[in-house]
């Protein structure tokens, strides 16, 4: 493949205060790529490394900052949907999907980022989740309404695991939270389409988007805490402080603009980071160093904001 890095320079400098804190959009990448048709992008643990996955979530690739170079992890059908990262980076666990009879049937995937060994850790599920939380190498995900856990680990039982950590997902266009390994359905704002549902970082808060109203976060209990109006796809950052997320517009048929941009977790401050004339900047990620944050394009490209957060 021939590598050429585009650099957009300094194309829109963003600056946002929240007290003393201050962000700046110091430039913007585009990764380069034989073909655009790739979406959803997220950083490994460590940083380095951006994965993403092809329209329709078929397949996954990385892409290695340091080396400029991309890679295939394979090609499956639904294994770009909400894939997650073993804490040490080396694996990925995601779905499978496959159709019989009109009926869709998931199974549960690992796989070794290395040697692309892949493990099945269950198989032909009826409404499977991606994996809500992967923590101690045990993952926890819900197949038709069920909680499951399931162990990394050949030698420990799936069977005897527990979590204590809260996970939520859409369930019947609502919010659902497990906690101590019981599940409460959530409607906050009353009936409607709930959507993007995410815990902050300590685990202790709660934001999500109600459709026809904007993005909200509330605490667990669902009492709304903060209203951060329009937010597409809301992301946290790691430390809790910011979300960051796209305003799309659109005609009724097609995307006709949209740009990233952040706002602070009590939404107080809110600011545009991308302001592009030839780009349409969509679904951001943070880095876990909050260094970078990437995004997708409309016309299926991938690329990454490098910002500068001071006090």
């Amino acid at each position: 493949m021939k590598k050429i890095t585009v650099l957009f320079g300094l194309t829109f400098l963003a600056v946002l205060w929240m007290g003393a804190q201050e962000i700046k959009v110091l430039d913007t990448v585009i990764i380069p790529t034989e073909q655009n048709n790739y979406t959803a992008p997220q950083f490994s643990p460590d940083g380095e490394k951006i994965l993403f996955t092809q329209f329709g979530f078929k397949g996954l690739w990385l892409y290695d900052l340091s080396k400029k170079s991309l890679s295939q992890i394979n090609d499956y059908t639904g294994a770009g949907y909400e894939p997650v990262f073993t804490a040490d980076g080396k694996q990925l666990v995601f779905r499978i999907d496959e159709y019989v009879k009109m009926r869709k049937y998931s199974t549960l995937a690992i796989q070794t980022i290395g040697d692309k060994k892949i493990e099945y850790l269950s198989e032909k599920e009826r409404y499977l989740t991606s994996a809500l939380s992967l923590k101690a190498r045990q993952i926890v995900a819900v197949a038709d309404k069920e909680i499951r856990t399931y162990s990394i680990d050949k030698n420990e039982s799936a069977r005897a695991l527990s979590f204590q950590e809260p996970v939520t997902y859409i369930e019947d266009q609502k919010i659902a939270l497990i906690k101590d390994g019981e599940k409460t359905i959530l409607a906050p704002l009353g009936e409607g389409n709930y959507v993007w549902p995410s815990l902050s970082p300590d685990r202790t808060r709660l934001l999500f988007t109600f459709a026809g109203r904007g993005t909200f976060v509330s605490d667990l209990n669902g009492n709304i805490i903060a209203e951060l109006g329009a937010a597409r796809a809301p992301k946290w950052s790691p430390d809790g402080k910011w979300i960051v997320f796209m305003l799309d517009e659109d005609d009724g048929h097609v995307i006709t603009a949209s740009d990233i941009w952040a706002v602070s977790a009590d939404g107080q401050a809110r600011i545009q980071l991308t302001k592009s004339n030839d780009m349409k900047e969509m679904y951001p990620a943070w880095s876990p160093l909050m260094d970078k944050i990437a995004f997708d394009t409309v016309d299926g490209r991938i690329g990454y904001l490098t910002i500068e957060i001071s006090e």
